[in-house]
């Protein structure tokens, strides 16, 4: 038998099943786990999962599907849509489900109700390791997923690196003599599980974010609010004859071509990695206090998004998106935003609205 004998979804627990061609020793993050096994269960449960015993909940689902020596993760998430990666040598071998709820701040604490939305990881590899070499795999891991979950730019205080209830395992042969002693990323196994679930778990997880998810991610605002947003603007300038309704459509389907541009993509992300570099301090000379009162010493925001605004919709969108900030500085309108998220937004539905009313205008666009 190789590394892993048979990877396979079984429907009538929700589950997704590895079953290994030999028992390994693991060490995990997950409670009530054995140090060897030859099985690994993905169960997926109800989001409100809540359990008073989850030692016996193991217990059981591992009588029900018949491995009993089973690393068994828990996840909200669907297990039939999953990352499983081989490598070339059929030696090492990468398993993950995606959920992206809830995102955890590092150091916010007990602010959620635990959710079972989960990045569950099994990585499994065919060679003699000491406890240091497994442990550093771990650390490999951990490390990976969280440099990928930070380019998912997951809705938080600060960058994310995951959500509540990430769980980890990691196999291997482990040896009290000679083996394997590390296995960080500049090593070849732990440099190819690096890039392998880096790689991977952006790519799912941009998957499963979506348009809708990414948008939210970078600007902290939905397609909706978005839209509702050009229409309550669009409210303090009416056009006589034009319906509200008429508007909500044709902003939408503006904005919607908008996001269909990788330079107006880029320009958003920029907006969000500005803010997280500037609310941790990590910007030179801008102090996180003056990025919280949004400073009128720092401009480089107004600059992102007059770029922005010329990019979509030239002169006239910098002259609507200028009429936004000004609204904004009336109490007009609120968003509620980081510093620079705030002005690109403006941009956004500034140049937005300008196209709008160029055509509701006959002027073309």
């Amino acid at each position: 038998m190789g590394l892993v004998d048979k990877v396979y979804y079984d429907g009538g627990h929700d589950a997704l099943v590895v079953l290994l061609g030999s028992h390994y020793n693991f060490i995990t993050t997950l409670p009530y786990q054995p140090r060897e096994a030859n099985a690994i269960v993905f169960k997926r449960v109800q989001k409100d999962f809540r359990c008073d015993d989850l030692k016996s909940f193991y217990g059981k689902l591992r009588v029900d599907l018949g491995y009993n020596n089973s690393i068994v993760f828990l996840t909200a998430a669907p297990v039939d849509d999953h990352l499983y990666v081989v490598n070339n040598e059929g030696t090492v071998a990468v398993i993950a489900t995606v959920g992206l709820e809830p995102p955890v701040c590092p150091g916010y604490g007990n602010r959620y109700e635990p959710l079972m939305g989960t990045i569950n990881i099994a990585v499994v590899v065919d060679y003699s390791l000491t406890y240091s070499a497994l442990v550093d795999l771990l650390r490999v891991v951990v490390e990976a997923k969280s440099v990928a979950v930070s380019e998912l730019l997951l809705r938080c205080d600060v960058r994310s690196p995951g959500t509540a209830t990430d769980g980890i395992a990691v196999g291997g042969r482990l040896v009290e003599g000679d083996g394997y002693v590390n296995m960080g990323m500049l090593t070849t196994v732990g440099g190819w599980v690096s890039g392998t679930l880096y790689r991977g778990l952006v790519g799912i997880g941009l998957r499963k974010l979506g348009l809708e998810g990414l948008l939210h991610n970078t600007i902290g605002l939905s397609l909706d609010e978005l839209v509702n947003l050009v229409v309550e603007l669009y409210k303090q300038a009416p056009v006589p004859g034009v319906t509200v309704e008429s508007v909500r459509v044709e902003a939408r389907r503006l904005i919607e071509g908008i996001l269909r541009d990788q330079n107006v993509w880029s320009l958003l992300v920029a907006a969000r990695e500005m803010d997280l570099h500037a609310i941790a301090g990590s910007i030179p000379w801008l102090e996180v206090e003056d990025h919280l009162s949004d400073s009128k010493a720092v401009v480089a925001d107004e600059l992102l998004a007059f770029a922005l605004s010329l990019y979509i919709a030239g002169f006239r969108g910098l002259l609507a998106t200028y009429w936004v900030e000004r609204l904004k500085e009336r109490g007009l309108i609120t968003l509620r935003l980081p510093q620079f998220e705030d002005d690109v937004v403006s941009a956004l539905v500034g140049s937005t609205l300008s196209i709008l009313y160029t055509r509701l205008l006959g002027g073309g666009g």
